[in-house]
């Protein structure tokens, strides 16, 4: 493979369940690798669903690319970050009219609608959740319980709707029909098998890896585009990079897209991917 790549390769990665192992550490051997890739010439994106503080400012510079002037998305890339400027290339935020709206829609719909709102240091919810608590210690943001739409102190990059655990395909059907009234602004995204994700429209992961490379003039005339991935959220960048590569434990989906496959997280399937076939 490394004889047909260009001078240039760009290489995308999710973080959890990809890059990140189950104990939500990376490994030396990635560490080392992101550091490889920088030395080549290349570089290493991390594009993740976490928040931006998380997802930005500690996970990218635990894999050191803010010592080498790298770039790092969040929020399933409403916020990118260049760190070589310490700019944003983009930051995008939900309007308040429409967080109104979803908020008139779902509070208070006990046992309907979990959801969760999104900001760059904290977390808004409904109601205190194991899962949800769990998750905004992880990423070391303040988790709120909230009782009114005022107290959403903070911009809102993108939000989840959670449905039951046992929702049907008709739920889930009668879930878009209902949300319909977001479509001018808002783009829904498949999360997990219950799990949705709202951003602002047009952006989701895939439309982030065109952004950055339309901004620095990367195309498939001079650059080799790699992205990792190992579920829903990563089937839109599974459809435009050139070499997209499932993890060991991905779901099926991004098997069936893959062009190549490598083992999984916890076996630093994306360090060892990249060893063998790029560096």
């Amino acid at each position: 493979m490394k004889k047909d790549l260009k001078e240039k390769v760009i290489v995308f990665s999710d973080l959890d369940g990809t890059a990140l192992k189950s104990n939500n550490e990376f490994s030396d051997n990635l560490i080392n690798t992101a550091k490889a890739l920088h030395e080549n010439g290349h570089q290493l994106i991390t594009i993740t669903a976490r928040s931006t503080y998380d997802g930005i400012f500690r996970q990218a510079k635990k894999l050191g690319l803010d010592t080498t002037g790298g770039i790092a998305v969040a929020n399933n890339g409403t916020h990118i970050y260049n760190f070589s400027t310490n700019k944003y290339l983009r930051e995008e935020y939900i309007g308040n009219e429409m967080l109104k709206k979803v908020f008139d829609k779902t509070y208070g719909k006990i046992g309907k609608y979990k959801v969760h709102y999104f900001s760059n240091e904290a977390t808004y919810v409904y109601g205190d959740g194991e899962n949800s608590r769990h998750w905004s210690d992880v990423m070391q943001v303040e988790y709120v319980v909230i009782t009114s739409f005022e107290d959403i102190r903070n911009k809102i990059s993108h939000l989840t709707i959670i449905l039951d655990n046992n929702a049907s395909e008709k739920e889930k059907l009668e879930f878009y029909k209902e949300f319909e009234f977001v479509d001018n602004e808002l783009s829904i995204a498949q999360y997990t098998s219950r799990v949705f994700d709202l951003s602002p429209k047009g952006i989701d992961k895939g439309e982030a890896i065109q952004f950055i490379l339309k901004h620095f003039g990367w195309n498939e005339t001079n650059t080799s585009t790699f992205c990792f991935g190992d579920s829903f959220n990563d089937v839109p960048m599974f459809k435009v990079a050139q070499y997209p590569v499932a993890m060991g434990n991905a779901i099926d989906k991004l098997k069936e897209l893959a062009k190549y496959n490598t083992l999984s997280n916890d076996e630093d399937g994306v360090s060892k991917f990249i060893n063998e076939n790029i560096l």
